[in-house]
């Protein structure tokens, strides 16, 4: 049985996920305008001597 309170929750989770998403594609804290440093090490194990 869908209740006003089940259509209340509904709205409120999906009002709260388009803002989380918003608020993380927008802005400074964007990951796209931080690029993730990545260490390159070497590695003794090879897929070729296989």
């Amino acid at each position: 049985m869908f209740t006003a309170y089940h259509a209340i929750m509904f709205a409120v989770l999906l009002i709260g996920g388009a803002g989380v998403i918003l608020k993380a594609s927008s802005g400074e804290e964007s990951l796209a305008n931080k690029p993730v440093p990545v260490k390159a090490t070497y590695s003794k194990f090879d897929l070729n001597t296989y």
